[in-house]
């Protein structure tokens, strides 16, 4: 009966073929909404996880070496503005030799010396120094490691002080390690606010996709009832079992489903790198952000 279903299936003229054709085009289409929804929440969740660091405070739990306040870290976090471009600022002393060090640098810099993102490195040489580059006295000896953060055009800074200088200073925090889980969603602080709220978004937005796709298989089963009952009826008076009739049934739904599911992998696929530079959060994403776990692809 598998054979026979695949034969009616594939074998039936124009019209079982436009049927099977539309079944999985709106299949296609579901299953790459889905996977991209799917990849969005994941990349939001990478987002967050490497701007972590920033959220560092008083509160943050120390490190489990750190014994004793020559583990600790004189940690001062804030923004500064350029344009309309928001640079996160960390100001940090150690205040001992065994000092935690934030992701992203090798090393913690010293008085007069500081780190700078890949994109506020190149914001920092495109612009005159009376504009950007006054404003951080010192030299450069160094780029922010990509697993520090958010996104690729992210402007972030870590300036280097003296212990005895930056612990005098307003506001500054004295911790013993640096935050590696997200406390708020750094990603999208500066469009809805918080990590559960975009993520609210992002799962509406993808039933509001989804839902059309759902009434457009419901209506091509619609469409194709009444001759496909017609098919079902003449196999049933040639001597067709309820079950036999119920397998060829199967059969035509499983090759449409199994055709959609593959085109909407290659839609998803094909479109992905397109999808990187798409602002969701805010900020783009950097590679490697939209990926799919395992899960994620047996659901779809």
């Amino acid at each position: 009966m598998i054979r026979l279903g695949l034969r009616l299936t594939l074998g039936s003229g124009r019209e079982a073929a436009l049927r099977v054709l539309v079944t999985a085009a709106a299949v296609a289409l579901g299953v790459g909404l889905l996977l991209a929804s799917l990849a969005g929440f994941n990349g939001l969740h990478a987002q967050t996880d490497r701007g972590a660091w920033l959220d560092t405070s008083a509160q943050t739990s120390p490190s489990p070496s750190s014994t004793s306040t020559s583990d600790r870290l004189w940690w001062l976090s804030g923004t500064d503005q350029f344009g309309n471009r928001a640079i996160d600022q960390v100001d940090l002393a150690a205040a001992g030799p065994k000092a935690p060090v934030p992701p992203g640098i090798p090393h913690l810099p010293g008085p007069g010396e500081y780190y700078a993102s890949p994109a506020l490195t190149t914001l920092l040489t495109s612009v005159p120094a009376n504009e950007l580059r006054d404003r951080y006295p010192g030299h450069q000896i160094g780029t922010i490691g990509a697993a520090a953060l958010p996104s690729p055009n992210s402007l972030i800074i870590v300036i280097g002080h003296t212990a005895r200088q930056l612990s005098q200073a307003p506001g500054v925090v004295e911790v013993g390690g640096i935050q590696r889980t997200p406390a708020s969603c750094y990603a999208c602080q500066n469009t809805v606010g918080s990590g559960p709220v975009l993520q609210f978004i992002l799962a509406g937005g993808a039933v509001a996709l989804v839902l059309p796709v759902l009434i457009l298989i419901a209506t091509a089963s619609r469409l194709s009832a009444a001759r496909r009952e017609e098919r079902f009826a003449a196999m049933r008076l040639v001597g067709a079992t309820p079950r036999q009739v119920s397998v060829v049934s199967a059969v035509e739904a499983a090759v449409a489903g199994a055709a959609g599911v593959a085109v909407g992998f290659a839609l998803f696929f094909v479109f992905r790198p397109l999808l990187y530079h798409v602002p969701f959060t805010g900020a783009p994403f950097a590679e490697g952000d939209l990926s799919l776990h395992w899960i994620a692809i047996m659901l779809s």
